[in-house]
Protein backbone atom coordinates (compact mmCIF):
# COMPACT_ATOMS: atom_id res chain seq x y z
CA UNK A 1 0.00 0.00 0.00
CA UNK A 2 2.60 2.23 1.30
CA UNK A 3 5.09 1.80 -2.06
CA UNK A 4 1.92 2.28 -4.29
CA UNK A 5 1.69 5.64 -2.59
CA UNK A 6 4.92 6.88 -2.21
CA UNK A 7 5.43 5.68 -6.24
CA UNK A 8 2.18 7.59 -7.32
CA UNK A 9 3.26 10.23 -5.32
CA UNK A 10 7.04 10.58 -7.50
CA UNK A 11 5.38 9.59 -10.64
CA UNK A 12 3.42 12.95 -9.95
CA UNK A 13 6.48 14.69 -8.40
CA UNK A 14 8.23 14.15 -11.40
CA UNK A 15 6.01 15.88 -13.67
CA UNK A 16 6.48 19.13 -11.77
CA UNK A 17 9.91 18.21 -10.69
CA UNK A 18 11.75 17.98 -14.27
CA UNK A 19 9.38 20.88 -15.11
CA UNK A 20 10.94 23.32 -12.07
CA UNK A 21 14.40 21.79 -13.72
CA UNK A 22 13.79 22.69 -17.34
CA UNK A 23 12.47 26.01 -17.20
CA UNK A 24 15.55 26.77 -15.16
CA UNK A 25 17.71 25.57 -18.46
CA UNK A 26 15.59 27.11 -20.83
CA UNK A 27 14.23 29.98 -19.33
CA UNK A 28 10.62 29.56 -20.31
CA UNK A 29 7.88 31.24 -17.75
CA UNK A 30 5.99 29.22 -16.25
CA UNK A 31 2.38 29.54 -14.64
CA UNK A 32 0.93 26.20 -12.65
CA UNK A 33 -2.25 26.36 -11.67
CA UNK A 34 -4.60 23.79 -10.14
CA UNK A 35 -3.70 20.90 -8.16
CA UNK A 36 -2.37 19.97 -4.79
CA UNK A 37 0.47 21.95 -3.26
CA UNK A 38 2.98 19.95 -0.78
CA UNK A 39 5.75 22.71 -0.78
CA UNK A 40 8.32 20.63 1.09
CA UNK A 41 8.32 22.30 4.50
CA UNK A 42 6.24 19.78 6.55
CA UNK A 43 2.64 21.96 6.20
CA UNK A 44 -0.54 20.31 5.24
CA UNK A 45 -1.11 19.51 1.73
CA UNK A 46 -3.21 22.19 0.10
CA UNK A 47 -4.91 23.79 -2.77
CA UNK A 48 -2.32 25.16 -5.23
CA UNK A 49 -2.41 28.93 -5.12
CA UNK A 50 -0.81 28.92 -8.59
CA UNK A 51 3.30 29.41 -9.32
CA UNK A 52 5.34 32.08 -11.36
CA UNK A 53 8.40 30.51 -12.62
CA UNK A 54 10.35 32.80 -14.62
CA UNK A 55 14.23 32.43 -16.05
CA UNK A 56 14.62 29.34 -13.22
CA UNK A 57 13.27 30.92 -10.45
CA UNK A 58 9.97 30.81 -8.66
CA UNK A 59 9.01 34.23 -8.35
CA UNK A 60 5.43 33.85 -6.56
CA UNK A 61 2.78 31.46 -5.55
CA UNK A 62 -0.35 33.51 -6.31
CA UNK A 63 -1.39 34.95 -9.52
CA UNK A 64 0.84 37.66 -10.62
CA UNK A 65 0.06 40.80 -11.47
CA UNK A 66 0.49 40.13 -14.96
CA UNK A 67 1.87 37.24 -16.79
CA UNK A 68 4.81 37.33 -19.82
CA UNK A 69 3.01 37.19 -23.03
CA UNK A 70 5.23 33.91 -24.28
CA UNK A 71 4.23 32.18 -20.02
CA UNK A 72 3.34 28.63 -20.38
CA UNK A 73 0.47 27.59 -18.45
CA UNK A 74 0.29 24.25 -17.38
CA UNK A 75 -2.70 22.89 -15.32
CA UNK A 76 -2.17 20.41 -12.72
CA UNK A 77 -5.77 19.74 -12.07
CA UNK A 78 -6.17 16.58 -10.22
CA UNK A 79 -2.27 15.80 -9.57
CA UNK A 80 0.29 16.86 -6.89
CA UNK A 81 2.80 19.73 -6.72
CA UNK A 82 6.27 19.24 -5.12
CA UNK A 83 9.53 20.40 -5.25
CA UNK A 84 12.05 18.54 -7.23
CA UNK A 85 13.49 15.85 -4.94
CA UNK A 86 17.26 15.03 -3.60
CA UNK A 87 19.32 12.07 -3.34
CA UNK A 88 22.25 12.68 -1.10
CA UNK A 89 24.32 10.10 -1.28
CA UNK A 90 25.14 8.56 -5.24
CA UNK A 91 28.26 6.92 -6.44
CA UNK A 92 27.24 7.71 -10.65
CA UNK A 93 30.33 7.60 -11.92
CA UNK A 94 31.37 3.64 -11.13
CA UNK A 95 30.35 0.32 -10.47
CA UNK A 96 30.60 -0.58 -7.35
CA UNK A 97 30.81 -4.49 -8.45
CA UNK A 98 32.34 -5.70 -11.70
CA UNK A 99 36.26 -4.62 -13.13
CA UNK A 100 35.62 -1.27 -12.47
CA UNK A 101 39.14 -0.32 -12.62
CA UNK A 102 39.33 -1.14 -16.31
CA UNK A 103 36.48 0.87 -17.52
CA UNK A 104 37.18 3.64 -19.73
CA UNK A 105 36.89 7.11 -18.31
CA UNK A 106 34.73 8.11 -21.45
CA UNK A 107 32.24 5.27 -21.27
CA UNK A 108 32.05 6.35 -16.97
CA UNK A 109 31.30 10.24 -18.50
CA UNK A 110 28.45 8.92 -20.84
CA UNK A 111 26.63 6.73 -18.80
CA UNK A 112 26.82 9.32 -16.24
CA UNK A 113 25.36 11.50 -17.86
CA UNK A 114 22.44 9.60 -18.62
CA UNK A 115 21.97 8.64 -15.38
CA UNK A 116 21.35 12.14 -14.85
CA UNK A 117 18.94 12.23 -17.37
CA UNK A 118 17.31 9.58 -15.92
CA UNK A 119 17.40 11.14 -12.60
CA UNK A 120 15.30 14.48 -13.69
CA UNK A 121 13.13 11.79 -15.59
CA UNK A 122 12.31 10.11 -12.18
CA UNK A 123 11.58 14.22 -10.14
CA UNK A 124 14.88 14.01 -8.91
CA UNK A 125 16.60 17.15 -9.37
CA UNK A 126 19.69 17.52 -6.98
CA UNK A 127 22.14 14.31 -6.93
CA UNK A 128 25.07 14.76 -4.32
CA UNK A 129 27.74 12.62 -6.04
CA UNK A 130 29.82 11.27 -2.67
CA UNK A 131 32.92 10.10 -4.07
CA UNK A 132 33.57 10.04 -7.93
CA UNK A 133 36.07 8.01 -10.34
CA UNK A 134 39.08 9.84 -10.77
CA UNK A 135 38.34 13.39 -11.56
CA UNK A 136 35.60 12.37 -13.61
CA UNK A 137 32.93 13.90 -11.37
CA UNK A 138 34.74 17.06 -11.05
CA UNK A 139 34.68 17.45 -15.45
CA UNK A 140 30.74 15.88 -15.22
CA UNK A 141 30.16 19.61 -13.11
CA UNK A 142 32.14 21.58 -15.01
CA UNK A 143 30.49 20.51 -17.96
CA UNK A 144 26.98 21.03 -16.53
CA UNK A 145 28.01 24.33 -15.30
CA UNK A 146 28.77 25.35 -18.41
CA UNK A 147 25.56 24.21 -20.26
CA UNK A 148 27.35 21.13 -22.28
CA UNK A 149 25.19 18.86 -20.47
CA UNK A 150 21.71 18.75 -18.64
CA UNK A 151 20.05 16.71 -16.08
CA UNK A 152 19.59 16.49 -12.65
CA UNK A 153 22.40 19.30 -10.51
CA UNK A 154 25.12 17.19 -9.74
CA UNK A 155 27.31 18.24 -6.80
CA UNK A 156 30.47 16.35 -6.30
CA UNK A 157 32.98 15.61 -3.66
CA UNK A 158 35.44 13.91 -6.25
CA UNK A 159 37.15 11.14 -5.01
CA UNK A 160 36.48 10.15 -0.93
CA UNK A 161 39.08 11.06 1.87
CA UNK A 162 40.42 8.13 3.89
CA UNK A 163 43.30 6.21 5.77
CA UNK A 164 45.39 3.89 4.29
CA UNK A 165 43.57 0.52 4.11
CA UNK A 166 40.28 2.20 4.57
CA UNK A 167 36.99 1.91 3.11
CA UNK A 168 37.08 2.32 -0.39
CA UNK A 169 40.65 0.36 -1.04
CA UNK A 170 39.73 -2.66 0.62
CA UNK A 171 37.83 -4.08 -2.49
CA UNK A 172 41.80 -4.27 -4.58
CA UNK A 173 44.35 -3.34 -2.40
CA UNK A 174 47.32 -4.22 -4.51
CA UNK A 175 45.32 -1.55 -6.90
CA UNK A 176 45.54 2.51 -6.34
CA UNK A 177 41.93 3.15 -5.47
CA UNK A 178 39.67 4.89 -8.87
CA UNK A 179 37.23 6.97 -5.82
CA UNK A 180 39.11 6.96 -2.62
CA UNK A 181 42.84 8.73 -2.04
CA UNK A 182 44.82 7.78 1.07
CA UNK A 183 45.77 10.21 4.11
CA UNK A 184 47.25 9.77 7.56
CA UNK A 185 47.43 12.57 9.88
CA UNK A 186 45.58 15.90 9.97
CA UNK A 187 48.34 17.79 7.98
CA UNK A 188 47.50 15.15 4.79
CA UNK A 189 43.78 14.89 5.52
CA UNK A 190 44.19 19.23 5.47
CA UNK A 191 45.92 18.50 1.34
CA UNK A 192 43.53 15.87 0.54
CA UNK A 193 40.77 18.91 1.42
CA UNK A 194 42.79 21.85 -0.43
CA UNK A 195 43.26 19.96 -3.36
CA UNK A 196 39.78 18.63 -3.57
CA UNK A 197 38.74 22.64 -3.43
CA UNK A 198 41.07 23.35 -6.34
CA UNK A 199 39.65 21.14 -8.62
CA UNK A 200 36.56 22.16 -7.77
CA UNK A 201 34.40 20.13 -4.99
CA UNK A 202 31.25 21.16 -4.25
CA UNK A 203 31.76 19.17 -0.71
CA UNK A 204 34.38 16.77 1.56
CA UNK A 205 33.48 13.21 2.00
CA UNK A 206 36.01 10.86 4.40
CA UNK A 207 35.35 7.21 5.21
CA UNK A 208 36.91 5.43 8.63
CA UNK A 209 38.78 5.11 9.86
CA UNK A 210 40.15 8.06 11.42
CA UNK A 211 41.21 9.48 14.45
CA UNK A 212 39.62 13.02 16.00
CA UNK A 213 42.67 14.88 15.10
CA UNK A 214 42.50 13.56 11.23
CA UNK A 215 38.74 14.67 10.86
CA UNK A 216 39.06 17.82 13.19
CA UNK A 217 41.46 18.83 10.95
CA UNK A 218 39.80 18.04 7.69
CA UNK A 219 36.04 19.37 8.74
CA UNK A 220 38.46 22.77 9.91
CA UNK A 221 40.39 22.91 6.09
CA UNK A 222 36.68 22.39 4.67
CA UNK A 223 35.02 25.09 5.71
CA UNK A 224 37.70 27.14 5.65
CA UNK A 225 37.38 26.90 1.72
CA UNK A 226 33.43 27.28 2.54
CA UNK A 227 32.72 23.52 2.27
CA UNK A 228 30.79 21.26 4.29
CA UNK A 229 32.04 17.57 4.93
CA UNK A 230 30.09 14.59 5.69
CA UNK A 231 31.21 11.53 7.38
CA UNK A 232 31.11 7.72 6.54
CA UNK A 233 29.82 6.20 9.85
CA UNK A 234 30.90 2.26 10.98
CA UNK A 235 31.38 -0.31 8.73
CA UNK A 236 34.20 -2.81 9.07
CA UNK A 237 37.15 -0.61 9.75
CA UNK A 238 35.06 0.96 13.04
CA UNK A 239 35.07 -2.26 14.71
CA UNK A 240 34.27 -0.61 18.02
CA UNK A 241 31.91 1.16 16.79
CA UNK A 242 33.71 4.59 17.74
CA UNK A 243 33.11 7.03 14.52
CA UNK A 244 30.11 8.50 15.19
CA UNK A 245 31.66 10.16 18.48
CA UNK A 246 34.38 11.23 16.72
CA UNK A 247 32.28 12.66 13.84
CA UNK A 248 30.44 14.68 16.15
CA UNK A 249 33.08 15.86 17.95
CA UNK A 250 34.96 16.63 15.13
CA UNK A 251 32.17 18.97 13.95
CA UNK A 252 31.23 17.41 10.41
CA UNK A 253 28.38 18.57 8.81
CA UNK A 254 26.13 15.55 7.97
CA UNK A 255 26.85 11.51 8.48
CA UNK A 256 25.91 8.32 6.28
CA UNK A 257 24.78 4.85 7.27
CA UNK A 258 23.07 3.31 9.84
CA UNK A 259 25.74 0.27 10.59
CA UNK A 260 26.47 1.18 14.43
CA UNK A 261 28.35 3.99 15.17
CA UNK A 262 26.75 5.32 18.68
CA UNK A 263 24.42 5.41 21.03
CA UNK A 264 21.95 7.50 22.67
CA UNK A 265 24.46 10.46 23.69
CA UNK A 266 25.56 10.82 20.02
CA UNK A 267 22.49 10.76 18.96
CA UNK A 268 21.16 13.49 21.69
CA UNK A 269 24.61 15.50 20.20
CA UNK A 270 24.01 15.18 16.62
CA UNK A 271 20.51 16.77 17.37
CA UNK A 272 22.11 19.43 19.43
CA UNK A 273 24.60 20.15 16.57
CA UNK A 274 22.28 19.91 14.31
CA UNK A 275 23.96 17.04 12.02
CA UNK A 276 21.83 15.23 9.68
CA UNK A 277 21.79 12.07 8.49
CA UNK A 278 21.85 10.03 5.26
CA UNK A 279 20.77 6.39 6.48
CA UNK A 280 20.89 5.19 3.03
CA UNK A 281 18.13 2.07 4.16
CA UNK A 282 17.59 0.71 1.07
CA UNK A 283 21.22 0.05 0.71
CA UNK A 284 21.37 -1.56 3.54
CA UNK A 285 18.33 -3.38 3.26
CA UNK A 286 19.98 -5.17 -0.36
CA UNK A 287 23.45 -5.53 1.14
CA UNK A 288 21.79 -7.83 4.12
CA UNK A 289 19.61 -9.50 1.09
CA UNK A 290 22.83 -10.59 0.02
CA UNK A 291 22.96 -8.33 -2.98
CA UNK A 292 26.27 -6.79 -2.45
CA UNK A 293 29.89 -8.15 -1.80
CA UNK A 294 29.14 -9.61 1.93
CA UNK A 295 26.32 -11.73 3.33
CA UNK A 296 24.43 -10.63 6.29
CA UNK A 297 26.48 -13.73 8.31
CA UNK A 298 29.73 -11.59 7.59
CA UNK A 299 27.85 -8.41 8.22
CA UNK A 300 26.75 -9.87 11.53
CA UNK A 301 30.08 -11.08 12.67
CA UNK A 302 32.54 -8.52 11.44
CA UNK A 303 30.31 -5.33 11.35
CA UNK A 304 27.90 -6.28 14.58
CA UNK A 305 25.77 -4.90 11.49
CA UNK A 306 21.39 -6.49 11.40
CA UNK A 307 18.74 -6.38 10.16
CA UNK A 308 16.75 -5.61 13.64
CA UNK A 309 19.68 -3.49 15.50
CA UNK A 310 19.40 -1.33 12.18
CA UNK A 311 15.73 -1.18 12.26
CA UNK A 312 15.98 -0.47 16.66
CA UNK A 313 19.12 2.39 15.62
CA UNK A 314 16.48 4.16 13.12
CA UNK A 315 13.84 4.11 15.47
CA UNK A 316 15.98 5.33 18.02
CA UNK A 317 17.38 8.12 16.59
CA UNK A 318 13.88 9.42 14.78
CA UNK A 319 12.36 9.32 18.67
CA UNK A 320 15.25 11.67 20.14
CA UNK A 321 14.65 13.97 17.10
CA UNK A 322 17.86 13.04 14.42
CA UNK A 323 16.83 14.75 11.13
CA UNK A 324 17.05 12.21 7.74
CA UNK A 325 17.54 13.12 4.45
CA UNK A 326 17.38 10.52 1.09
CA UNK A 327 20.69 9.14 -0.06
CA UNK A 328 20.37 5.86 -2.07
CA UNK A 329 23.94 4.83 -2.34
CA UNK A 330 23.29 4.17 -5.64
CA UNK A 331 26.49 3.26 -8.27
CA UNK A 332 26.43 3.51 -12.20
CA UNK A 333 25.47 -0.55 -12.46
CA UNK A 334 22.10 0.82 -10.74
CA UNK A 335 20.99 3.07 -13.96
CA UNK A 336 18.28 0.85 -14.94
CA UNK A 337 16.59 0.19 -11.74
CA UNK A 338 17.00 3.64 -10.36
CA UNK A 339 13.26 4.53 -10.00
CA UNK A 340 12.57 1.28 -8.13
CA UNK A 341 16.17 1.96 -5.65
CA UNK A 342 14.76 5.35 -5.07
CA UNK A 343 11.38 4.60 -4.21
CA UNK A 344 12.56 1.80 -1.87
CA UNK A 345 14.60 4.63 -0.27
CA UNK A 346 11.80 5.77 0.74
CA UNK A 347 9.41 3.22 1.44
CA UNK A 348 12.24 1.98 3.81
CA UNK A 349 12.29 5.39 6.12
CA UNK A 350 9.11 3.93 7.26
CA UNK A 351 10.99 1.40 9.52
CA UNK A 352 11.79 4.51 11.49
CA UNK A 353 8.62 5.29 12.21
CA UNK A 354 8.54 8.45 10.17
CA UNK A 355 5.56 9.75 8.78
CA UNK A 356 4.63 10.08 5.18
CA UNK A 357 5.18 13.53 5.16
CA UNK A 358 8.55 13.78 6.95
CA UNK A 359 9.54 11.56 4.40
CA UNK A 360 8.95 13.97 1.46
CA UNK A 361 10.40 16.77 3.74
CA UNK A 362 13.69 13.69 4.21
CA UNK A 363 13.55 14.17 -0.05
CA UNK A 364 13.24 18.23 -0.28
CA UNK A 365 13.51 20.20 2.12
CA UNK A 366 15.63 18.26 4.83
CA UNK A 367 17.90 17.29 2.13
CA UNK A 368 18.52 20.77 0.80
CA UNK A 369 19.32 21.78 4.31
CA UNK A 370 22.01 18.50 5.01
CA UNK A 371 23.91 19.94 1.44
CA UNK A 372 23.32 24.21 2.74
CA UNK A 373 20.97 24.67 -0.23
CA UNK A 374 17.77 25.28 2.25
CA UNK A 375 17.87 28.99 1.10
CA UNK A 376 17.58 28.53 -2.44
CA UNK A 377 15.59 25.01 -3.03
CA UNK A 378 13.82 22.10 -1.57
CA UNK A 379 10.86 23.92 -1.00
CA UNK A 380 8.23 25.94 -3.05
CA UNK A 381 8.89 29.23 -2.09
CA UNK A 382 9.13 32.74 -3.53
CA UNK A 383 12.98 32.92 -5.01
CA UNK A 384 14.00 29.68 -4.82
CA UNK A 385 14.61 27.72 -8.30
Amino acid sequence: MLYRYLQKLLLIAGNAAVLLFCCQAVATPYWITGGTLIDGTGAEPRPNPGIFINEGNIVSLGEPETLPADAREINAEGKWVLPGLFDLHAHITFKLAGARDLEDDVINALRSERFLERYQEIGVTVVRDVASRYHVGYSLKRAQRGGLIGGARIYVSGPLITTTGGHATEFQPLIPPIWAVEADGPWEFRKRVRKAAKLGADLIKTTTPYTLEELSAAVEEAHLWKLRLTAHLGGAQDPYHTSGRIAVDAGVDSMEHLYPFGDDDVYRDMVEKNINLVPTIGYHLRELDGQYTYSADYLEKHLGHTYEGMVERFRRMHELGVKFAVGTDSNAKDLPTIDKIYLQELEGFTLGGLTHMEIIQGATLIGAETMGLDGEAGSIDAGKW
